[in-house]
């Protein structure tokens, strides 16, 4: 299992700006990047086909999911500012990653981390 999530600087930019935007509403974004031996790398991040944002949750059709092996997780933030995944998000958990972005959406240290057993991992930025 992996120990650490590497985000290059405009991936982590990119996911807290989006989540700004979107707040008070739930955003979600696919993950692209590489799995290592003991990390996880992201290095881009593709808007969910068809996704839905609300208050509460955040949607998107896995139907329309693209055969892409590259997309390695899901980011999607908790405008409620609670940094753990719930149950319905260890449910939906595809990939081997999930970040979850809480506000006030300003730095690194709003950006949560888990492997697919709901397990908080440590986050670096690459420079």
């Amino acid at each position: 299992m992996f120990k650490k999530v590497v985000l290059t600087k405009n991936v982590a930019y990119t996911l807290l700006e989006i989540a700004r935007n979107t707040h008070p509403r739930e955003m979600l974004m696919l993950l692209r990047g590489k799995k290592k031996k003991d990390f996880i790398k992201v290095d881009e991040v593709l808007f969910a086909p068809l996704s839905q944002h609300g208050e509460s949750s955040a949607t998107f059709r896995f139907d329309l999911l693209p055969i892409d092996f590259t997309i390695i997780g899901l980011a999607h933030s908790h405008p409620s500012g609670h940094s753990y995944p719930s149950l319905e998000d260890l449910n939906h958990f595809i990939g081997s990653v999930m970040l979850i972005l809480t506000p006030p959406y300003q730095s690194l240290k709003d950006i949560h981390a888990y492997n697919p057993r709901g397990e908080r991992v440590g986050i670096y930025l690459e420079d």
